[in-house]
């Protein structure tokens, strides 16, 4: 019985860890999976990162506006957030002629990428816009989860009676009785009183 106690302790505290976790999880959802990259952008399902040689940073992708431009010697993507700064993240065209060691991107490529991100600012304002929804429905599953204890309160209640029913055994002083002899016979003969 307390092996089956001990399941369902076990079974409902991790129950109880998994939800907290989804609640963690939608109240900050971190980056999210890493949906793809291009130069120095790295696209998150909530977040991008700018890993440029002048700068590091997090964009939020809430509210991101983002605007490709073909140029003669680059393409661009511009990124303005809700605040309004803008980031211009720049790909040199693929020319005939290889400069030293330069990346070159084919505008097809920066144009797909542009798109990736415009479609994974729609996924999070999504995500955003049902969220607190969510937040309240998993708040209330943690809530309901914590009262319901019926599986562990029973096992408690089994073993509990077990308990008391053995305590209640005539047999049991009788036991007790032969078994404290014979820990005593051991222990003439060997010196050593066994655990009990």
């Amino acid at each position: 019985m307390r092996d089956q106690l001990r399941r369902e302790e076990a079974k409902y505290e991790a129950g109880l860890r998994e939800r907290e976790r989804h609640i963690r999880t939608l109240r900050d959802p971190r980056p999210g999976d890493r949906l793809g990259s291009l130069g120095e952008l790295v696209l998150h399902e909530h977040v991008l990162l700018v890993d440029s040689p002048t700068e590091k940073r997090r964009v939020d992708l809430i509210g991101l506006q983002v605007r490709f431009e073909a140029g003669q010697r680059n393409h661009s993507i511009y990124l303005t957030q809700s605040d309004g700064r803008v980031h211009r993240a720049k790909y040199s065209r693929h020319l005939p002629v290889e400069d030293g060691g330069v990346q070159h991107f084919d505008e097809d490529r920066v144009r797909d990428f542009a798109v990736d991100i415009q479609n994974a600012v729609a996924g999070d304002n999504a995500f955003h816009a049902s969220n607190a929804q969510q937040l309240a429905h998993a708040e209330k599953g943690l809530d309901d989860f914590r009262e319901d204890t019926a599986s562990v309160d029973k096992a408690r209640a089994q073993l509990s009676q077990i308990r008391d029913g053995n305590n209640r055994d005539p047999r049991r002083s009788q036991a007790e009785a032969e078994l404290e002899e014979a820990l005593q016979r051991w222990e003439t003969l060997t010196g050593r009183r066994p655990p009990r």
